[in-house]
């Protein structure tokens, strides 16, 4: 072999080495950084479960909160409701018997006015049969 051929034969064994020693580098490279990736979408992962668990857990804090608040301002509607309705009723009653009073007074206002009518028609039917009896008795004499 010739000494070109030799330096041929150590040039392309230097450069198959160092292809190799590249493609090793590069694996080691690639599976660093594959590693790497796994490990940062794990992370990210991970923090993005953590936020949407946060989320949820707000969600759920907000959604009794406002049950809570519909619970307290239904009983307080309910209670102004049934205060309002007996209300009602003691106005309704306090109407009622304003009405009855009402009528016991007229009733007894026109029974007094009947009654004075009477009276009344009495005196004049008195008055009458008197002045009959007056002129009856002026016949009778004459």
């Amino acid at each position: 072999m010739t000494s070109a051929a030799v330096s041929d034969l150590k040039a392309q064994k230097f450069i198959e080495a160092e292809t190799k020693r590249y493609n090793e580098d590069i694996k080691k490279l690639r599976a660093t950084n594959a590693q790497a990736m796994d490990n940062e979408s794990k992370t990210s992962e991970a923090e993005l479960k953590r936020i949407k668990d946060e989320y949820e857990t707000k969600i759920s804090n907000m959604k009794n909160e406002t049950e809570q608040k519909l619970v307290e301002i239904r009983d307080r509607q309910m209670k102004s409701v049934a205060e309002e309705n007996q209300r009602m009723e003691q106005e309704l009653a306090s109407l009622k018997k304003v009405h009855e009073d009402q009528k016991v007074e007229v009733r007894t206002s026109q029974q007094n006015e009947i009654n004075e009518m009477v009276e009344s028609h009495k005196k004049t039917l008195d008055g009458a049969r008197q002045k009959f009896m007056r002129e009856k008795n002026k016949w009778k004499t004459t």
